[in-house]
């Protein structure tokens, strides 16, 4: 599979190449400048493109299987940017030819009970809601998507550095944790969910998670 990977140097976005890679993927990592890419992600092809140059993006991704996202916005970036790359990626996608779209989401947007998200709970971190709100719109903005394939992936509630265990569980809409009321997922769990869907093609046009 020919995958055009965004934010291929950050933590998540770096598991998920790493597991492309490992799993005989062909991996284009888009970054911001040719010093980005780091040396274990070797065996990507490196590219440059703006996200906000539709045209350009369009070019680089061309003939890809489809585009990955693990954008994420650095500190000083608008968090609302969030659901403008999503729309940005898709608009570059449809002008490539590209027919799907996988992007990593928030949790914030998972089902706690039917018709409620996690994000709109009490007891969500204050400091979290902006990101959770931002990803929450650019899940919107792709649900009013049907002339391309597209799933929203959200990680755990929390998710970091740990021990790669081979083993997690992978659902649509609804929040997972674990018998004791945890929602984790580590940064090399998630990248090999993404890429096990990325090759299932199992949830397409919906919002799924992954979580121990």
């Amino acid at each position: 599979m020919k995958i055009a990977l965004v934010g291929a140097t950050g933590n998540i976005g770096r598991q998920i190449a790493r597991h492309a890679l490992a799993r005989g993927h062909q991996v284009t990592a888009l970054v911001r400048s040719e010093n980005d890419l780091p040396a274990e992600l070797a065996g990507a092809r490196l590219a440059i493109a703006p996200l906000d140059d539709a045209e350009a993006l369009a070019a680089v991704i061309a003939g890809h299987d489809v585009l990955a996202s693990a954008y994420g916005p650095r500190p000083g970036d608008d968090i609302g940017r969030v659901a403008n790359v999503a729309e940005q990626l898709v608009a570059a996608a449809r002008q490539a030819g590209v027919p799907r779209v996988v992007v990593v989401g928030g949790a914030g947007s998972l089902e706690v009970a039917p018709g409620v998200q996690l994000v709109d709970t009490p007891d969500f971190p204050a400091a979290y809601k902006p990101y959770a709100l931002a990803h929450r719109e650019a899940l919107t903005r792709l649900q009013a998507i049907d002339d391309l394939d597209w799933t929203f992936f959200s990680p755990a509630a929390e998710i970091g550095p740990g021990e790669e265990r081979g083993q997690y569980r992978v659902q649509a809409k609804a929040f997972l944790a674990d018998a004791s009321g945890h929602s984790r997922i580590s940064y090399g769990d998630y990248g090999a969910a993404f890429v096990a869907e990325l090759e299932a093609h199992q949830y397409p046009q919906q919002i799924i998670t992954v979580a121990y």
